[in-house]
């Protein structure tokens, strides 16, 4: 079975933690199985997946397409999040334009 699609995600602030949404319970159920850091809170919907604060985490916000934006003060803090992630994430190359856009795992909707 392929990995579920993460369709959203956020930055909760009680508990200050990452959160995916995923589209359906089972989907977030299955993720959460295969991903032990994360964990579904009984108080909080049951497609939403809580993750613990990732090391290097600088902000988070909105981009193109309905995506979020995870941006790391480094590379490698980046790609960990992205590998705890089981690689559900995106990171780009940098380019002569972008020479810090493998800083930034882009979660949400693939276009």
């Amino acid at each position: 079975m392929p990995p579920p699609s993460i369709i959203s995600s956020f930055l909760s602030v009680q508990p200050l933690e990452p959160v995916l949404v995923f589209n359906t319970v089972d989907d977030a159920a299955y993720f959460q199985t295969h991903c032990k850091q994360g964990r579904i809170l009984p108080d909080q919907r049951s497609r939403w997946v809580f993750l613990p604060m990732p090391e290097g985490l600088l902000r988070v916000r909105t981009a193109r397409n309905g995506d979020v934006a995870y941006e790391f003060d480094s590379h490698q803090h980046a790609r960990a999040f992205n590998d705890s992630i089981k690689g559900l994430g995106r990171i780009f190359q940098n380019t002569h334009d972008k020479p810090i856009w493998d800083r930034t795992v882009y979660l949400g909707k693939q276009t």
